[in-house]
């Protein structure tokens, strides 16, 4: 085999694993503070906040990704199986009028939002450039399937909108449909575990810096509260799969 022919290889493999990949990051994080030092880890107020708000921003577009294909029927593009890859046609409504992979764009701010609050430097470092260099291996496979089933037709739509950064007009394309219920049927349980991640890691920083669990009441009582919904979007979803069997 040679060594192109590996690549394709890898990179079909990473492309039907995409949802599973950045799940890696949890347990690097927690080695990458176990072995940190106290004063290699950032942890100022103004950091912490932007690592949230780069977070937040990636679940905005993302919900409104998501409620877009869940108003259209074409929630299912992300299925594995490729003859449920992608629907009959592709979107170009709403924010896929601004850029062709905004559900890439999202996801990519909600996990490095997640890598700077580990806070460790060399692990920001090396999970950012690791997932950047998965994300474009990914990225192009996906590319190659949609023009694969969409032809000139999708090849066109290239030369028209951006695949990753928004264009700021897209005043001729129409909002498109929005389904509020189906976007927090997919979204609930994604927002309530990366709070619970944040919740987590937070409490493991502060025992990495100050040698003692500062957990307080509060704090655990949002835990249980967003475990709760956490649950019920996983109920939801796996209703919502059984339904369509």
């Amino acid at each position: 085999m040679t060594i192109l022919d590996r690549f394709k290889v890898l990179r079909g493999k990473l492309w039907f694993r995409r949802k599973r990949i950045p799940l890696l990051l949890i347990p690097a994080a927690w080695v990458a503070l176990w072995l940190a030092v106290p004063f290699s880890i950032w942890n100022s107020p103004p950091f912490m906040l932007f690592c949230v708000v780069c977070t937040a921003c990636g679940f905005i577009i993302r919900s409104r990704a998501v409620g877009m294909l869940a108003a259209e029927k074409k929630i299912d593009s992300k299925e594995p199986e490729l003859n449920k890859v992608l629907p009959p046609s592709f979107p170009k409504e709403g924010v896929y009028a601004r850029m062709r992979y905004p559900l890439y764009t999202a996801d990519f701010l909600i996990w490095f939002g997640f890598i700077l609050y580990v806070g460790v430097d060399w692990f920001v470092v090396g999970a950012t450039l690791l997932y950047i260099v998965c994300f474009l291996i990914i990225l192009s496979k996906e590319e190659e399937v949609m023009l694969l089933k969409y032809g000139e037709e999708y090849r066109q739509w290239c030369d028209q909108v951006p695949a990753l950064i928004p264009k700021r007009n897209a005043i001729e394309h129409s909002a498109g449909r929005f389904s509020w219920i189906g976007m927090l049927r997919y979204e609930s349980r994604n927002l309530a575990g990366m709070v619970l991640l944040f919740l987590l890691f937070g409490a493991i920083k502060y025992r990495m810096i100050h040698l003692a669990w500062g957990v307080s009441g509060t704090s655990l009582l949002i835990a249980g509260m967003v475990l709760i919904v956490f649950l019920f979007g996983s109920w939801m979803r796996q209703r919502t799969r059984k339904k369509r069997r």
